[in-house]
């Protein structure tokens, strides 16, 4: 074979190729610019992964430092301020005298009241001076009646032999019954002096009553503390005009050597929180140190708009560091009875339709699915059901993805 024949046959060959390959290639670019055509129109996502949460069996949640007792201390006489002596800041001790509140009617009043019992207490005795008198009255009826008894069964003898007259008979026979009526006045005089003497009696327990009430109401023109505490308020001054069960309180006073602490715990660590057990406390403004409580009272139930329960912790305060009112942080030793999981806030949708959280599968399709939320934990939040660590979540989602729609997933 010539060189011109070896030349022509490669051409030739070469043609057949460029015929084959060429084509290919062309449909391989078209499917590839399509594919980047469909893929730039595809909605792109920032995701993250689901992050387990640590099993520390702490949590800390906030709270406000309460006085154990409060009282507000009003008035139970109407009267003027004779006498204040306390004021805000001092302590006091159970039945203290904190102020005096002269009440001159409330004093009349008793002493009317004590003279009406002593008149009740003389009627009472005059009631019993009767009832012996007619009892003597009732011995001495008797006593006559014996006599005209005898009498006139003497004379009745004599009248049935004829030694006298009937009508001397029927005479002695009227006297018997004159005398008879006299022993039956006096034992009804009797009935009736006995009745005098009880309701003389129920007189005299009704004064008696009612001095007591108004001694009582005496009473309580001295203001006494009710326990050991510190006057916090003070609303009176001398000379002020109070008047019984008043609007506005003479005196709070707090108990402040024993304080409580109360906090609302998540359902997911709500049964495992324990009455007597330990909790730790802490304030911002005293920092380093670390004040130790205990878990008094529980709920017992969850207040249904925060699905939490309400937990009271006790601190002892007798040194006085801490005072009502601070913002307090108390740490529980309470363990999850489900596992937890945290995402970023941004990834948390909250609606009409719950809280709901955006999902993307193996094949980029958005799912859409509902969590319970747990703690909000500033950086992350906890989602106690409806997620698993690994799975991915997107950020920031928008309202318009759709479920199942297949994303692009921000690299």
């Amino acid at each position: 074979m010539n060189k011109n024949a070896i030349l022509a046959f490669s051409l030739l060959v070469l043609g057949l190729l460029a015929v084959g390959i060429v084509p290919r290639i062309e449909r391989q670019n078209r499917s590839k610019s399509v594919v980047f055509a469909s893929e730039a129109t595809l909605p792109v996502v920032a995701v993250t992964k689901v992050e387990s949460a640590a099993e520390d069996g702490n949590i800390r949640l906030p709270g406000a430092t309460e006085p154990n007792y409060v009282a507000q201390i009003n008035s139970r006489s109407t009267g003027y301020v004779a006498r204040r002596l306390v004021d805000i800041g001092d302590r006091v001790r159970a039945g203290q005298t904190l102020a005096f509140v002269d009440s001159p009617e409330i004093q009349q009043q008793l002493a009317q009241a004590r003279a009406a019992l002593a008149q009740a207490k003389a009627s009472y005795a005059q009631s019993q001076a009767l009832v012996s008198q007619s009892h003597a009255l009732l011995d001495q009826s008797k006593a006559n009646q014996a006599i005209a008894q005898t009498t006139y069964e003497r004379w009745d003898r004599l009248v049935s032999r004829g030694v006298l007259p009937k009508q001397e008979g029927d005479e002695r026979f009227s006297q018997l019954n004159a005398r008879n009526a006299e022993v039956a006045a006096s034992s009804a005089g009797i009935t009736t002096a006995n009745a005098a003497v009880q309701a003389q009696a129920a007189n005299i327990t009704a004064h008696e009553a009612n001095v007591r009430r108004l001694e009582q109401m005496v009473s309580f023109q001295t203001i006494v503390a009710p326990f050991d505490g510190v006057v916090t308020e003070r609303h009176v001054e001398r000379g002020d005009l109070v008047t019984a069960g008043g609007s506005v309180p003479l005196f709070t006073v707090a108990q402040n050597n024993i304080l409580r602490v109360k906090v609302s715990v998540p359902q997911v660590y709500a049964s495992s929180v324990q009455e007597g057990a330990s909790a730790k406390v802490v304030m911002r403004e005293l920092p380093g140190q670390q004040f130790t409580g205990r878990i008094v009272r529980t709920a017992q139930a969850l207040t249904a708009a925060s699905r939490t329960m309400q937990v009271e912790v006790q601190l002892d305060n007798q040194a006085g560091k801490l005072m009502p009112g601070m913002y307090a942080e108390v740490e529980l030793n309470a363990k999850r009875q489900e596992p937890v999981v945290l995402v970023p806030p941004d990834a948390l949708m909250s609606n009409a339709s719950g809280n709901r959280v955006v999902t993307v599968d193996a094949n980029n399709k958005v799912r859409y699915r509902s969590v319970k939320l747990g703690r909000d934990l500033g950086t992350k939040l906890e989602i106690a059901r409806g997620l698993s660590a690994g799975e991915t979540v997107v950020r920031n989602p928008s309202d318009g993805l759709q479920e199942a729609q297949t994303v692009s997933v921000q690299k």
